[in-house]
């Protein structure tokens, strides 16, 4: 087998931290919540260069195993976020929304109790991540050359390019949420050339590379805040005997239109 270039070996070494970064955090037995949190990330951060690399090493199965474990943890995730936003919006209206954070407290708790219920420890999805790992050190990581990752970074940015002007013609919660996806996976992959090939980086970026990650991750941030607070609203919706429950929707309406104006700016 001809030796990896030292484009490939970094990249080669940058998949198999994350994946260790993944099987530690699903490990953990401290903190679960923010376990899953970590999990989640360096799953989206390795599926973000496994997407960029995959012409030439042929990853597809790898990334949709990484998939579905994340897709598995997302629910579990999204619970804790909404509360976190909903004590963010409590800071102005604290009494309103007691009750409200009380009840999704207690939602978090039996999801992920039923969780782990079916997958103590999460052993099943850390052996997800050990099939998905034995695939990418199998790959042909000596095909990979700087190239590849610029014609990877040049597809990502045709995607955002794409999914911002959708969003911003149809504001549809689908269409914002594919802009963010695509928008955070940009983000990550531009990280993730700058730790492989530095200049690579910045010549896509036409700027500096600090600056570009940066001005992805404010878009990125604002994004995810208007999903968030899209999830916190469904679940208000179901509870109709919640207290001051059309309060409680006014000030995520005057939220979120604080934020779509950011977005359309």
């Amino acid at each position: 087998m001809p030796t990896p270039t030292a484009t490939a070996q970094t990249a080669l070494e940058l998949a198999r931290s994350e994946l260790d970064a993944i099987g530690q955090a699903l490990a953990s037995p401290d903190g679960v919540h923010e376990s899953i949190h970590a999990a989640r990330k360096a799953i989206r951060r390795l599926r973000a260069l496994l997407q960029l690399v995959d012409g030439p090493l042929d990853l597809a199965v790898a990334d949709r195993i990484l998939q579905r474990t994340g897709d598995s943890l997302s629910a579990l995730r999204d619970a804790h976020a909404t509360i976190d936003v909903a004590r963010g919006l409590a800071r102005d209206e604290g009494a309103l929304w007691e009750p409200v954070v009380a009840r999704l407290v207690a939602r978090r708790d039996a999801l992920l109790a039923e969780a782990l219920a079916h997958d103590p420890g999460f052993a099943r999805r850390r052996a997800w991540v050990a099939r998905a790992a034995r695939r990418i050190d199998s790959a042909a990581w000596e095909t990979l050359r700087g190239r590849h990752l610029r014609r990877g970074l040049e597809r990502g940015q045709r995607r955002v390019d794409k999914a911002r002007k959708q969003a911003r013609r149809e504001p549809t919660p689908d269409n914002l949420h594919r802009w963010r996806r695509r928008v955070r996976k940009l983000r990550m992959q531009v990280q993730a050339v700058h730790r492989i090939r530095p200049r690579l980086a910045a010549a896509f970026a036409n700027d500096r590379h600090d600056r570009q990650v940066r001005r992805l991750q404010k878009l990125n941030d604002r994004l995810g805040r208007r999903q968030d607070l899209q999830v916190l609203r469904e679940l208000i919706t179901g509870m109709p005997d919640a207290g001051a429950h059309d309060a409680l929707l006014v000030q995520l309406d005057q939220t979120e239109a604080r934020i779509a104006a950011s977005l359309a700016g």
